[in-house]
């Protein structure tokens, strides 16, 4: 009888490591593994589903910026990846905007509808490659835990490029927002002015938390523990490492803040949570009902007024530039 519950117990125990392996590898795949879409999932991905409405915009204005004199530029990341941004000049430019993306995204998509915005109210732009995404190397994304030091570096890239004539802003969408908040607590470069936050969650912890549970109908545990080992294990960093939040509570930078209520892959309640966090100037915009990244779709004007209002009084102050 002993040796049978001997066996019982080995199988068991055995039976629940390869089950918590499985998972462990499922959040690994599904969560911190780069995917990059070919051209066809790019086209389904804008003519279908939320963004079918704006597709034709998206594309026009997509390929306008791809008519523009632009210039391809790379660094290589303290870990030794190649990454990779296109960057395009305002005639007259008289402040530059660092874009980041957000999770399995693209600059060009996630900022289509501002670029020509920028470029005609005198802004350069500098459209980044996240690691893991488009022609930057990498094989994790890294929620903004390991891209923070990407935008430092390209922050600094930026400013040695234009002498420390311009200053810079660095803007972001969902886990772009995260980068360019969680790197606001970093050294930047004097010419660095303000930070735009377009939802962007508190934590990498609480977003895939929030995730999983929404989502996937799933408890947190052990789901998200045993992601989180994974990606210790790979990718070399813990989803609890640094917070959006804890990073705002140690900048001084200004923050403009832009969320939707009906955003249901970050909730809101995260950019209030990182509003109160921000020791900076702060502003906020919170759009009525705007899905994720959709608070310029549904109140351009405002949305407009508000960036542009953001950069304008900033770059004046900004004495770095």
């Amino acid at each position: 009888m002993g040796r049978n519950i001997k066996k019982t117990l080995l199988l068991t125990t055995a039976a629940a490591a390869a089950g918590a392996g499985g998972l462990a590898y499922a959040g690994l795949r599904t969560a911190i593994l780069r995917r990059d879409r070919t051209p066809e999932q790019w086209e389904h991905y804008l003519t279908t589903g939320r963004w079918n409405a704006h597709s034709d915009e998206i594309i026009r204005e997509i390929q306008w910026f791809s008519q523009q004199d632009t210039e391809e530029l790379s660094l290589h990341s303290r870990d030794g990846l190649r990454l990779r941004a296109t960057y395009l000049e305002a005639p007259r430019a008289r402040a530059c905007v660092l874009l980041c993306h957000g999770f399995r995204s693209s600059g060009l998509v996630d900022f289509s509808l501002v670029l020509r915005l920028f470029y005609e109210n005198r802004c350069s732009v500098l459209l980044i490659d996240q690691r893991a995404h488009g022609r930057s190397e990498g094989r994790y994304i890294g929620y903004g835990v390991l891209e923070r030091y990407d935008c430092q570096q390209w922050a600094w890239f930026l400013h040695a490029k234009l002498g420390g004539r311009l200053p810079i802003f660095l803007e972001g969408i969902s886990m772009g927002a995260a980068t360019v908040m969680m790197a606001s607590e970093l050294p930047l470069p004097p010419s660095v002015a303000g930070v735009i936050a377009d939802c962007g969650y508190n934590s990498p912890w609480d977003e895939l938390r929030h995730c999983i549970r929404r989502w996937y109908h799933l408890p947190a545990f052990p789901v998200l523990h045993l992601t989180d080992i994974a990606c210790r294990l790979t990718a070399g960093y813990s989803l609890k490492d640094v917070s959006s939040a804890q990073a705002l509570a140690n900048s001084r930078l200004p923050v403009l803040f832009i969320h939707g209520t009906g955003d249901n892959f970050v909730p809101a309640d995260m950019t209030a949570e990182n509003y109160a966090a921000a020791m900076g100037e702060k502003r906020t915009v919170i759009v009525e009902g705007a899905d994720h990244g959709f608070s310029y779709v549904e109140d351009r004007e405002r949305c407009r007024k508000e960036v542009l209002d953001f950069i304008d009084t900033y770059a004046e102050s900004c004495h770095g530039a």
